[in-house]
């Protein structure tokens, strides 16, 4: 149209007079530039002191949401009567074998105890009391088949704990091999043995860490993951004040781990929630410092294509960096402290203010190649794009600010440090952006715009010409992502915004794939240890409920029966043997000896040409038999120089399961005062109320599974509490603040907006590619698989807060008078066009973070700020277009 686009005839009043007040202001700032600048850089100095010493960090994750909320007040009521619930660090030992395991639990243990400035506390929950009392806690007829075993094998341990050198395994496996031949037992009973002896040999051969694990050899069989790993709860002495909460004790409790895995058979790793926090905060710190950093750079390169004067982008990225520094400051003054959501201001405040300086220097270069004077060229670009650069910071700062109000304090703390950072930022493009260009003008190289408009010669046509077309599809395509609404939804699970790679999050994900211990555990309390057992009965009926354990279940039942079977063991198990009938140590050389007279049996039982066979069809045991006879005769060929090692390998953990089953066979029955005080202080509190720990049945990475046990079991204990409930209550809240959020930011941009132009017209051509690319974005993320989550979810708020500039900036040049068929072609455009992609460059940085709650948020706005960018250069001019022809149409009728 050859009409111009001045949609509403011309500029409302307040928004000229606005204009004018920064022209006039600008020509101020221009006569005084020296001296603004050296103003700015005073109060710079002192910004940098005051956040030096007044930022702080706030570690603690729990105070993400208002304490005021009626759940975190029954927590806090839960963490008085059960202190040494909180905040425990997780030491999980896998083993080799179960008794490597218990080894070095106790082992961390010990040194915990011992290291009162870093610990308050530990907890074994397999202690030397339940490995004593194991048999009563067996079903009966698991502890009767052990009773058998133990029967077949307790000569065998007899003669062990007479002689538990090499040589007296040896001469042992010599005489049940010829056992074996008269039938008098079977292969099968000693594969087990025989199999661990093979791979002693074999280890030691291939230089590999080996114990052989005597209570699977007892047992009969191998012992599963769950049966080798130990469990150690440690309360560590915590400064929450710190960037790294728990700093010293982590490193500490990874110096004792590494000691212990050098030494072999052992691995051990650190989980909970203090673990989890602690390596949430270091990877979002760093990589808060790394995006930051990287957002600057690439900010950078961009601001020197778009603009190709070196003059305006060293204006620019001083100004970004002191509205950075300022911004710290406010932050200082009025949060006081960053959390792990709120450290990531600084790329979010970088990307936005990146724009402001970007309209700015692009509209004045525009004029300044007219051939205006520097002071008419910057006191008119304040008063042409002043006012929509303010329109689109205080809209921007409305979508921050939206937050504020909610119980999401950890984006609350967000939403204010931004808001104030966007404020910041228009003061700094009012007043430092005209100081510095004014100062350094006639410094540096410049090329004028003229590179600016060739990188965006190519912006589509299609939407003057064909604004019809344009806008029916733009009317499709809302209509086909608004279907895919319903699937957009919020993951609640807070692993899955952590980092996958972590030591914690990889611990406690293979603890859940294992059947181990759920991190989702809840707990009641019950004024005693009565109703503690009702509850729990009441609660084991709930098929969303796996268990439900007081500390009554911890007393086994059956006691009577199970001690008759254990009295029965005791009775044909040896006693100990005196220190007389100890042998005295066999030399190496008798130990060699041992060893061949043990090989020369082994070799006549599987020679195939001999009579003297094992009986029967043991082909299992004879294939073990062999294996180990050619491993033996390798070693004793080579020299048999390392019988010590072997010895070592073989029989060092023998002592603690001969004492083990000795005392396992002479244990009293289990009573209430009997329970371990570690124990029974984690499941009665010290006024006497009972704990009830409530275990799910489902796949809690099924947010649906999760709010069904929530809900199911709050339905008979309303006051539970623990990280299911939590993350519950907490997924609710941040839904609830989105929604308000949202609401707020759309209602505060519509009124500002028509409040400064006073046209609604104008006011929904803002708003509806702005409607679109939001419908986009969440078809994107469904289609993208990016759900909501607890650190993207002010993604969408942002967005409209973001998304609006653009078309603000476009919107507002139109009614200076551009044609529509010419806003493409304009300062306003190429601004618009290069102002989204440093907020792109920005918040892209994000999204490369291993850190999957950061890499959410910037591909959900690097993706949301792209379609704005797409539906603003694309769909806003075909709607202008067409609202120009349909008053040509009404004028010429």
């Amino acid at each position: 149209m050859a009409e111009s686009s001045n949609l509403e005839g011309r500029e409302g009043r307040l928004e000229a007079l606005l204009g004018r007040l920064l022209a006039r202001g600008c020509a101020a700032v221009v006569r005084r530039a020296t001296a603004v600048c050296i103003a700015v850089a005073v109060l710079s100095v002192a910004a940098g002191v005051y956040t030096a010493r007044n930022l702080g960090v706030n570690a603690d994750l729990e105070t993400l949401f208002s304490a005021e909320l009626p759940y975190m007040v029954l927590e806090r009521e839960f963490a008085k009567r059960f202190p040494v619930l909180d905040r425990n660090i997780l030491v999980v030992v896998d083993g080799d074998s179960s008794e490597q395991a218990g080894q070095a639990a106790r082992e961390i243990a010990r040194r915990a105890l011992g290291a009162e400035s870093l610990f308050h506390g530990v907890f074994l929950p397999r202690d030397a009391f339940f490995e004593e009392h194991a048999f009563l806690y067996m079903d009966t007829d698991e502890l009767e088949g052990l009773s058998d075993r133990l029967a077949r094998v307790q000569p065998y341990l007899a003669a062990l704990a007479k002689d538990g050198s090499l040589r007296g395994l040896c001469d042992l496996l010599a005489r049940a091999l010829l056992a074996a031949e008269q039938g008098e037992i079977s292969g099968a009973e000693l594969e087990p043995i025989f199999k661990r002896f093979d791979q002693a040999l074999r280890a030691l051969e291939e230089g590999r860490h080996y114990r052989v694990s005597w209570a699977e050899v007892v047992a009969g069989h191998d012992l599963d993951v769950d049966q080798r790993r130990r469990f150690v709860l440690v309360e560590p002495v915590l400064e929450l004040d710190q960037w790294v909460a728990g700093e010293k004790v982590m490193k500490t409790l990874h110096a004792w781990a590494d000691e212990l895995e050098a030494a072999g058979g052992v691995r051990v790793r650190l989980s909970g929630n203090t673990a989890l926090n602690y390596e949430e905060m270091g990877l979002a710190s760093r990589q808060s410092k790394l995006a930051g950093l990287a957002s600057f750079v690439v900010v950078s390169v961009l601001l020197v294509f778009a603009m190709r004067s070196y003059r305006l982008v060293l204006s620019t990225v001083v100004m970004i960096l002191a509205s950075l520094l300022w911004t710290a400051a406010a932050a200082a003054l009025t949060v006081g402290s960053l959390n792990v959501i709120s450290m990531a201001f600084a790329v979010i405040v970088l990307g936005l203010n990146a724009d402001a300086g970007i309209h700015v220097c692009m509209r004045y270069q525009e004029l300044a190649a007219e051939g205006r004077s520097h002071l008419d060229a910057m006191c008119e670009t304040m008063r042409s794009v002043g006012t929509s650069i303010l329109l689109c910071g205080v809209t921007t700062a409305v979508g921050f600010y939206a937050f504020a109000p909610t119980d999401f304090a950890g984006v609350a703390e967000l939403g204010i440090i931004a808001g104030n950072g966007i404020v910041i930022g228009l003061l700094s493009c009012f007043i430092l952006l005209p100081a510095l260009i004014t100062a350094l003008r006639g410094r540096g190289h410049s090329l004028g715009d003229r590179a600016g408009a060739a990188a965006l010669s190519a912006l589509p046509k299609l939407s003057t010409r064909y604004p019809r077309t344009v806008a029916i599809s733009a009317l499709l395509s809302g209509l086909a992502a608004a279907t895919l609404l319903p699937h957009f939804y919020f993951d609640q699970n807070p692993l899955h915004v952590r980092d996958p790679n972590a030591e914690s999050v990889q611990v406690l994900e293979e603890i859940m794939a294992d059947g181990g211990a759920s991190p989702w555990d809840l707990s009641a309390y019950t004024p005693d240890l009565d109703s503690a057992g009702r509850l729990a009965e009441r609660l084991r009926e709930l098929p969303e409920v796996a268990s439900a354990t007081s500390v009554l279940d911890y007393i086994p039942k059956r006691q009577e029966e199970k001690l008759s079977i254990i009295e029965d063991v005791a009775m044909f198990m040896a006693p100990p043997p005196s220190k007389d009938a100890i042998p005295a140590k066999p030399s190496r050389e008798q130990q060699l000896q041992s060893l061949q007279r043990f090989e020369h049996v082994l070799a006549r039982i599987i020679d195939p040409g001999q009579e003297l066979r094992v009986s029967g069809t043991e082909q299992s045991f004879l294939a073990t038999a062999r294996a180990l006879h050619q491993d033996l005769l390798r070693f004793l060929n080579d020299g048999g120089g390392r019988v010590e090692e072997l010895e070592q390998s073989l029989l060092s953990l023998l002592p603690e399961q001969l004492d083990l089953l000795e005392k396992a066979v002479s244990i009293g029955p289990v009573t209430f005062d009997s329970l371990p005080e570690a124990l029974v202080e984690r499941m009665v509190s010290k006024s006497g109320e009972a704990r009830v720990r409530i275990s799910p049945s489902g796949d809690m990475n099924d947010n649906q599974a999760l709010s069904r046990f929530v809900d199911a079991v709050r339905k008979i204990a309303p006051d539970v509490t623990g990280s299911a409930v939590r993350i519950n209550i907490h997924a609710h809240e941040a839904v609830t603040a989105f929604k308000q959020a949202l609401g707020g930011a759309i209602v505060a941009i519509v009124v500002i907006v028509f409040l400064i132009w006073r046209t609604i017209g104008d006011t929904l051509l803002v708003l509806a590619p702005l409607t679109l690319a939001s419908l986009l974005t969440v078809a994107g993320a469904v289609l993208l698989d990016i759900p909501l989550n607890f650190a993207d979810i002010i993604v969408l708020p942002l967005l409209l807060g973001i998304g609006v500039d653009s078309g603000i900036h476009l919107v507002h040049r139109a009614r200076q008078g551009v044609d529509s068929r010419d806003l493409l072609a304009t300062s306003t455009a190429r601004a618009v066009l290069f102002s989204s992609l440093t907020t792109i460059a920005s918040f892209g940085t994000l999204g490369f973070a291993s850190h999957r709650g950061m890499a959410s948020i910037g591909r959900l706005l690097t993706l949301g700020v792209g379609l704005a960018l797409l539906c603003n250069l694309l769909i806003l001019p075909a709607l202008i277009e067409l609202r120009a022809r349909y008053r040509e149409r009404s004028a010429n009728s």
